[in-house]
């Protein structure tokens, strides 16, 4: 059988209410924090996308001008003209020049 007196009740309920407070205090300081870092995830997520679509933008103007340079080279290279002529290969021998 126990006993206790109403003063170590009053004292063990102030003792709960001041670890709750203290629990709600650093459950407080935790949210902070994680907003602040929150915070800095979506500023740091939102540039790397703008830079994304920038280099996305910037690689399809590059595309289109190579594109452009392609065919200009196609072009050129049609205009040559010759005439469907092949090339001849001729044979190397060991130990001669065929100069």
């Amino acid at each position: 059988m126990g006993c206790s007196s109403p003063n170590q009740t009053k004292l063990n309920q102030d003792e709960t209410f001041t670890t709750i407070d203290s629990i709600i205090g650093e459950n407080q300081k935790n949210l902070l924090i994680l907003d602040s870092t929150s915070k800095r995830t979506d500023s740091t997520i939102t540039g790397k996308v703008e830079k994304t679509v920038k280099q996305i933008s910037t690689l399809k103007e590059e595309n289109t001008k190579l594109k452009k340079e392609n065919e200009a080279l196609k072009d050129k290279l049609d205009d040559i003209g010759n005439g469907g002529k092949p090339f001849e290969l001729l044979p190397v021998s060991s130990g001669k020049s065929n100069r």
